[in-house]
C-alpha cells in the first residue's frame, strides 16, 4: 500500500487535544482563559489530587496542562484506534497500543496509539479513541468538565491551527500526508515562526514548519481583539486572530 491509496481513503483524524507539560499550569492556564474568554476547567483527578487542568474550545478541541519540571507539549489526534493500526503497520510504523480493557472498572475510557521514538515528528503525535458508553466515564477521576463526555461550547473561540516543528520536514510533511492530511499550500505570519506549510483534514489545520520537533505554536480565532502573541510560560506560542 503506497502512500497515495492512504490519501485515497483518509481515516478521519482530526485533533482532539494538545497535552502541555509544564512548571506553570495555573498561569499558562489562566493566561488562556483570559485571553479566550473561556473558562479554565478541572480535568484528571485521583482523590484529591488534581492532575491537570486547561480550557476546552468550540466544537469540542482541548488543552490538557499537567504540572512537570521540563516543558513538552505533544499532539492528540482523535480516530477510530483499528484504522490507525492498520496504517501504521502499512507505513512501518513503531507503535505503542495502549488498548482499553472493558473488563477493568479502573481503566481509562479510552484506548491510544503512541508512535515510538526516532520517527521524527510522529513521535510528538498520538492518537485517542474515545469508549462512546457513558459508564465508562462514570468514576470521578474521568468525568471532569474538561473531558469529551461533556458537550463542548458551542460558540466562543475556536481552536484554527496547530503549528509543528520538524527536523526532517520532507520526511515530516509525507508522514502527515499518510495520516490523511492534505497539503493546502505555504503559511505566512507575522508571528514566529512566520512560514510553514498548511495540512488540512477535518477540523484544525496543521502547519509544518522548521524547529524542534513538536508543538511549538497554536492559533485561536477568539474575536476579542486585534491580532496578538501571548507566550505562554513553560508552553507553545498562543496567536490570536491572525488570519493567514
Amino acid at each position: 500500500m503506497t502512500t497515495s491509496d492512504i490519501i485515497s481513503r483518509p481515516i478521519g483524524l482530526k485533533v482532539d487535544h494538545i497535552v502541555i507539560r509544564t512548571p506553570a499550569r495555573e498561569a499558562l492556564v489562566a493566561a488562556v482563559a483570559d485571553a479566550t474568554g473561556l473558562p479554565a476547567l478541572d480535568g484528571f483527578r485521583e482523590g484529591d489530587d488534581l492532575h491537570s487542568r486547561g480550557v476546552r474550545f468550540a466544537r469540542g478541541p482541548f488543552l490538557d496542562v499537567f504540572n512537570a519540571e521540563a516543558p513538552q507539549a505533544v499532539l492528540i489526534l482523535r480516530g477510530a484506534m483499528d484504522e490507525v493500526e492498520r496504517l501504521a503497520t502499512s507505513q512501518g510504523w513503531a507503535v505503542r497500543v495502549l488498548r482499553r480493557e472493558p473488563e477493568d472498572p479502573g481503566a481509562y475510557p479510552w484506548s491510544m496509539v503512541l508512535f515510538r521514538r526516532g520517527q521524527g515528528v510522529m513521535t510528538q503525535i498520538s492518537t485517542i479513541d474515545y469508549d462512546p458508553d457513558p459508564r465508562s466515564w462514570a468514576s470521578p477521576s474521568f468525568d471532569r468538565p474538561l473531558y469529551p463526555i461533556r458537550p463542548p461550547p458551542a460558540t466562543g473561540a475556536t481552536l484554527d491551527r496547530v503549528w509543528l516543528g520538524a527536523e526532517d520536514g520532507p520526511r515530516a510533511a509525507r508522514d502527515l500526508q499518510a495520516l490523511g492530511y492534505a497539503p493546502a499550500g505555504p503559511a505566512r505570519s507575522g508571528f514566529w515562526p512566520h512560514t510553514g506549510e498548511i495540512f488540512r483534514s477535518q477540523g484544525a489545520d496543521l502547519v509544518l514548519c522548521a524547529g524542534p520537533e513538536g508543538v511549538v505554536r497554536f492559533d485561536v480565532t477568539s474575536g476579542r481583539g486585534p491580532t496578538r502573541e501571548v507566550a505562554l510560560r513553560g508552553g507553545p506560542v498562543m496567536v490570536l486572530d491572525e488570519t493567514l
